[in-house]
Formats: structure tokens, C-alpha cells, sequence
């Protein structure tokens, strides 16, 4: 068995792990929406409205931002179709994808309700590629001015007289792609006279997130900070600015894996952290006290549609191996706390790396949900830098080229046997740890700089074999096990990570 050393630091800590690093995102795409939030009453055993098993499903991983219409969707969508009476809103195309009906059901007050429900902030993208900017200043002051003008009144008769107090509203989405094909200098003049019309109401001030680069196009990046800080210095009103990343994986399902796959697939979660680290290298030029936020507005992993699934519908299944891309990115966002602000994990409810998956009768929670679970603690301790020590165990695979070509010279990205991070509440060390091997165990000991470790309660995914999901007929073949107590030996820890392994440790320093 494979022998790794891991250290943690508690003496160098890395920035506060600000919990909307956890966030996710709801899409009005494929089945996310109907019938994933929303039930017309017409089929299965729910009530038209909200889907109440669903919303309960997610209450216990206490999301803490929740994005909404889109993604391409939002530089499509009118949200004064989605308010007012239902009988009277107006049915829609889904032309962003597959020309699917949008009956409208599910609006503003809809999902300011699940917001609440689940207890999250919520976040708005708005219509920059078809809309102007008076068009999206009115969705503001509908939502965010509590009363005195003819939208706030507008607001109240549609049984909503308090304001929603909506905070992060995204000025368009993927504006290099889909809304609306433009260069970085283009997208960064547009935002600049959006965001002149989103005002502070009620004491509500928007934080502006602007569309970012997809994955790593630096050039754009580079750009739209140079047109910005040309025309605008400090004056921008830029408050944060978004990167997309996805683990492209489009000629496989989810369940399609073999060895090369597997590390292929992790391999690319892994380049996000090389993006990160360029990105805001990029910015620190123009913004070295870091004001602007790097967020990574969309991650997550993106496989072939399942069969018998319309292909724009995007729905997949959510296999170990997807938990593990996801703690993988849960890692690397604690060990990048310093520099961002928020991450959504694309998507909530049954379109490409989902937390439940749902019909129209019942619904269950993947193996992803339970990495949330897992990596709950991290939310607003201090993220601490670990010395990695464990071997190097794949350059990628079959995707070792499209790795080596996002990657910055100085930052390989070659895949370690282990991967992990570590955070610090009082006295309280949470370290959670991922066996990105599917084959070979390996025994880890843990220890901390300068301290001593105590007995740790451990807590690990449940599986039995790396290619497993949960179904309606099984929902908890993959789940979190009970914890177990671990006693320290002179200080340390010694851990034992099956093939694929995902990991909690908490322990007390002395």
C-alpha cells in the first residue's frame, strides 16, 4: 500500500473560507425547473406549485447563494413574463435551448420563495444581450424598493409588499458566446452602461458581477481589465468578475468509465486551480488590493446526456466519480480563499452535475450532495496551507494535451495521488481529503506543524464500486457513514483512503 505524508500549517492561514464558495445554480433548462422546482399539478402525486420534496431534499446542505434564470437563458429572458397571475403569463420558446415551451410558471416571486425555503441568498442574472438597460434598472426596483413607485406597488399586488432585498445581480452571462458574441472591449462598454442603472434601493446596494473569460481565455481577461481601467479607473462599479469552467467530458455518459477516463476527467477539475491562479494574476495588475472579486460563476462536470433524454436537457446521471470532481473543486476553492468570493455548482436539480435528481412522482440526492454535506464545516473557518507530499499518479490521460494547453507554464498539472485542504474554527481542524486512484489504496498520515493532533472523528463516502449512483430504486447506495472515532498516535494521524476515497477528519489541536 501506497505511503503519504501530509502537513498541515496552522500557523499560515490562507483567508476565510466565505461560504458562497458553496453556492449552486438553477437554470431554466431541461428539467431543472419543470418538474425539478415546479409541479403543474397535472402529473404525479404533487400539487401545482413548488416541489416540496425537492426544496426538503436540499434544506439540510443550507445552500448559501442560489443563481437564477441563467446562464444563456438570461440574455433571453423577460422576467415581467414571470410575474402576476399564472393563467395570464405569457408562454414562451426556450430558444437558447431546444426550442423547449417556457410556460412562465416559475418567475420572480417563485424563486425568491425557494430562496427562502432553503434559506439562500438570492442571484439574479440579468438580460444584457436582448434587453436594455432601463428594461433591467425596472427588475431592480421591482424587486429591491420597498415602496413609492408604480413597480414597488406592482410588487405588493402581486403579494410580495416587502422587497426582496436582492443583492448579486449578474449584468449577462457568457457575453463572448451566447449573450451576445462580443469582444472583451464590447462587453466591457455594455457592462459599464448596465451597471450605470442599478441603483441602491432600500438599502440594498446590487453587487455588479461582470461575465468573465470561458475557462482560459487569459486574453479576455486581460483585456476587458485594460478597457475598463483605461475608461474607468477606479470608478467602474465592478464588483466582481465571473469564470466559467466545466469538466468537458461530451463523448461519454457519466457512467461510461474506465481507468483513462477517470483520470482524464479528474485531471481536468484539477486545471481549475492553475485558471484561478492566472486569472487573478491578471487582475492583480489592475486591481492589486483585490477589490474586484474572482468568482467562478458555473463549474461542475459535463457528460454525454443520459439516453432516452432529449440532448439539450443536459440531464446526466451523478456517479462517485463526479463526487470526487467535486470535492477535488470544494479543495481547491478553500486552498484559493484568499482570492475568491463565490463558486455555483452548475447545476441544483437534474441538469448536468446536480446535488438531487427528480421525476415527476419522487426525487433523491446524488453522490455529489453528499460531498456538500461533507465539506459543510470549511464554510467560514480559516483555510490553511497544506505540504502536500503524495506522489504524482496521471498527467491525464487521454486529455494530457488539452490539460497541458490551459495550463500556465509555471503551474503543472499533473494529478497527485491525494488531494485536500484544510481549515482551522478556534481549535477545531477539518481536513478533508480525496484518493484520486481508482484502484490502489493508500495510507495517509497526518500531522500539523507545531501542534499536536487529537483523536479525530472521521466521516467517508460510502460506496462499493467507483462507478456507483444512486436511483429511485436505490437512493442511498452512495451516502455519508457513521462516524468513526480515530485515535492519534504521538500526535498524528494515521489514515487509511480506499481507491476513490473521500474523507473527513476533524480533530482538536494541543
Amino acid at each position: 500500500m501506497s505511503r503519504v505524508a501530509w502537513l498541515v500549517i496552522p500557523s499560515e492561514p490562507i483567508g476565510s473560507v466565505h461560504p458562497d464558495l458553496h453556492g449552486a445554480f438553477a437554470e431554466h433548462l431541461g428539467e431543472l425547473i419543470y418538474p425539478g422546482l415546479w409541479a403543474d399539478g397535472a402529473r404525479g402525486p404533487h400539487p401545482a406549485g413548488l416541489r416540496q420534496d425537492v426544496l426538503r431534499a436540499l434544506q439540510p446542505l443550507a445552500l448559501p447563494v442560489l443563481r437564477w434564470p441563467g446562464g444563456n437563458f438570461a440574455d433571453s429572458y423577460r422576467w415581467r413574463d414571470g410575474i402576476g397571475p399564472r393563467a395570464a403569463r405569457p408562454a414562451r420558446i426556450n430558444t437558447q435551448w431546444g426550442n423547449a415551451p417556457e410556460p412562465n410558471h416559475f418567475g420572480t416571486h417563485e424563486f425568491i420563495d425557494v430562496c427562502r425555503a432553503l434559506g439562500c441568498s438570492p442571484y439574479f442574472a440579468g438580460n444584457l444581450g436582448s434587453e436594455t438597460p432601463a428594461y433591467l434598472k425596472d427588475w431592480v426596483e421591482y424587486c429591491n424598493l420597498a415602496s413609492g413607485s408604480q413597480l414597488s406597488a406592482e410588487r405588493a399586488a402581486n403579494g410580495s409588499p416587502e422587497p426582496f432585498q436582492v443583492r448579486y445581480w449578474g449584468v449577462g452571462n457568457e457575453s463572448w458566446g451566447a449573450g451576445g458574441n462580443m469582444g472583451p472591449e464590447h462587453y466591457a462598454a455594455e457592462f459599464s452602461r448596465y451597471r450605470t442603472y442599478l441603483p441602491e434601493y432600500s438599502g440594498s446596494k446590487p453587487f455588479a458581477i461582470a461575465s468573465g473569460p470561458n475557462s482560459a481565455d487569459f486574453a479576455w481577461t486581460e483585456r476587458f481589465f485594460e478597457y475598463m481601467f483605461r475608461n474607468h479607473g477606479q470608478r467602474s462599479g465592478l464588483e466582481a468578475f465571473a469564470l466559467h469552467h466545466y469538466v468537458w467530458n461530451t463523448a461519454r455518459t457519466a457512467l461510461d468509465i474506465d481507468t483513462d477516463n477517470w483520470f482524464a476527467t479528474l485531471t481536468k477539475a484539477w486545471t481549475l486551480n492553475g485558471l484561478v491562479e492566472g486569472h487573478r494574476l491578471l487582475m492583480d495588475r489592475f486591481d492589486p488590493a483585490r477589490k474586484i472579486a474572482l468568482i467562478v460563476d458555473e463549474w461542475g462536470a459535463w457528460h454525454k446526456t443520459e439516453a432516452g433524454k432529449p440532448s439539450h436537457s443536459l440531464y446526466q446521471q451523478n456517479t462517485v466519480r463526479d463526487a470526487l470532481i467535486a470535492a477535488i473543486e470544494l479543495d481547491l476553492f478553500n486552498r484559493h480563499a484568499a482570492v475568491l468570493r463565490m463558486a455555483n455548482l452548475a447545476q441544483v436539480v437534474n441538469v448536468l452535475h446536480a446535488l438531487v435528481l427528480a421525476d415527476e412522482n419522487s426525487c433523491f440526492r446524488t453522490p455529489t450532495y453528499h460531498v456538500f454535506d461533507l465539506y459543510r464545516p470549511h464554510r467560514g473557518a480559516r483555510a490553511l496551507r497544506c505540504v502536500n507530499l503524495s506522489d504524482v499518479v496521471s498527467d491525464g490521460g487521454s486529455a494530457a494535451e488539452d490539460c497541458r494547453a490551459l495550463r500556465l507554464d509555471r503551474q503543472p498539472q499533473k494529478l497527485r495521488r491525494v488531494l485536500g485542504s484544510a481549515s482551522l474554527r478556534d481549535d477545531l481542524l477539518t481536513v478533508t481529503l480525496v484518493n484520486t486512484h481508482p484502484e490502489q489504496p493508500c495510507e495517509l498520515e497526518l500531522e500539523a506543524f507545531g501542534a499536536e493532533l487529537d483523536s479525530a472523528e472521521c466521516v467517508e463516502l460510502g460506496f462499493e464500486h467507483i462507478g456507483d449512483c444512486n436511483t429511485f430504486e436505490q437512493p442511498e447506495r452512495v451516502r455519508l457513514l457513521e462516524p468513526q472515532i480515530l485515535a492519534a498516535l504521538g500526535g498524528k494521524l494515521r489514515l487509511c483512503l480506499r481507491p476513490g476515497a473521500i474523507l473527513r477528519a476533524q480533530t482538536r489541536l494541543r
